[in-house]
């Protein structure tokens, strides 16, 4: 193939690589795991059942994550077929997740069970468009291709929810929130079709099978041995409460706003509305001197700034209006968009490459266990839906978090 011919290969495969992660990222957020799904169950009155959706869906992740190597390595070239099989399948646990609401009954387990199958198939999904990327695109255009996904993904699913706004209002309120799983089911699906057009990859990395025992064996070790990871792991439990702090505001809207038809829509557009506003926020302070610590202590602000917000809605009787729960949301978005990218940088600052993906994965299953504790808690408290003391929690929490923040290394 002539020099012009190969370019041109590479040029067409972002073009589908683009609109593959646009369609997905579309569908996720339509179907949000941390907005959508609670709230749906909350609605049902399962509120203990909607605030494990979320850990329930970081638990399959991890195993998602384990499984991912031996998934790759039987798919051969083949890999982009993987992409194709994990959409189909989150696809596929939205319709049932849609009929057992429309249904109305098993609501909580079958959540719960659907929450753990889709976080499997994320995990694998992530691993595998990670090395597709790496065999089809060069890595300043992998990053690109990253940051306009995310994007288009999220200006298409506000524009989706926009849409359909005006036509809810005669529309039963419980119909029109599962609405939001269809059409994430269908973002999924075509995510699915275009995903067979990415082709197969053209080179076979080698990747070692680790098993979730070989993690925590290894981890444990690392961890008796160095400080800096101790201190790691204690920072990413205190943020537990801050990562869950779209599923809070999610459960604690739905106590009050549930048989309103169109809330629901509102939490989407903020939430990825909120994708949005972080990526060049966080960018930027990423790239500062201040790296991991400056994007965990400014996390815990603007997580604290949610939760004031969503006091003094409640005290001048303001809550009920759709704006503030689409602020406190956007809030609670951004603030826990920092989380994942400062715990990469802390383990990269401090780790050797080869212990990065051990301590990463073993940090992991503490911070899923905790989400779980954390995630029980959560619905208890977030029933208090006209009350100011949950939210009081909820900040307490965020600002014991700075203090643990400020302990997040800098750049040299």
């Amino acid at each position: 193939m002539s020099a012009d011919g190969y370019v041109n290969a590479r040029a067409d495969r972002y073009g589908v690589l683009l609109t593959q992660g646009t369609f997905y990222t579309t569908g996720m957020q339509l179907a949000n795991i941390a907005v959508v799904l609670p709230f749906i169950c909350a609605q049902h009155g399962s509120l203990w059942a909607a605030a494990l959706v979320f850990p329930a869906y970081s638990i399959g992740a991890i195993l998602g994550n384990s499984m991912s190597p031996f998934v790759l390595e039987r798919s051969r070239h083949q890999r982009h077929l993987v992409l194709v099989a994990t959409s189909l399948v989150m696809a596929a646990m939205l319709v049932v997740n849609g009929m057992a609401a429309v249904a109305g009954t098993g609501i909580a387990p079958i959540f719960l069970t659907t929450s753990v199958a889709l976080g499997v198939a994320s995990g694998v999904s992530r691993i595998a468009f990670s090395d597709v990327l790496s065999s089809k695109l060069d890595e300043i255009r992998r990053g690109d291709l990253i940051l306009n996904q995310s994007a288009a993904g999220a200006v298409v699913a506000i524009l989706t929810a926009v849409m359909v706004l005006p036509v809810l209002e005669s529309r039963d309120p419980l119909t029109s929130h599962v609405d939001l799983l269809w059409l994430g089911t269908a973002g999924l699906v075509a995510a699915g079709v275009v995903g067979i057009f990415i082709g197969p990859i053209h080179s076979h990395s080698a990747r070692a099978v680790r098993q979730l025992r070989e993690i925590y064996r290894d981890g444990l070790a690392i961890a008796r041995s160095h400080d800096w990871f101790r201190r790691y792991v204690v920072v990413q439990l205190l943020f537990v409460p801050i990562a869950l702090g779209s599923t809070f505001y999610s459960l604690h809207t739905a106590e009050d706003h549930a048989d309103e038809a169109g809330t629901l829509h509102i939490l989407v557009i903020a939430t990825s509305a909120g994708l949005i506003v972080g990526a060049p926020l966080w960018g930027f302070v990423h790239r500062t001197r201040f790296a991991a610590r400056g994007m965990l202590v400014a996390s815990a602000g603007v997580s604290s700034c949610a939760a004031v917000l969503c006091i003094v809605g409640e005290a001048i009787d303001a809550w009920s209006e759709p704006w503030m729960h689409g602020i406190v949301i956007l809030l609670a978005t951004v603030a826990n968009q920092a989380i994942l990218t400062a715990a990469t940088t802390w383990i990269n600052i401090f780790a050797a490459e080869h212990q990065r993906a051990t301590l990463m994965g073993f940090s992991a299953v503490f911070v899923a266990v905790a989400t779980a504790a954390f995630g029980a808690v959560l619905g208890g408290i977030a029933q208090g839906s006209s009350a100011i003391w949950p939210v009081v929690i909820v900040l307490l929490l965020n600002l014991v978090a700075f203090p643990a923040a400020l302990r997040a290394p800098t750049r040299a």
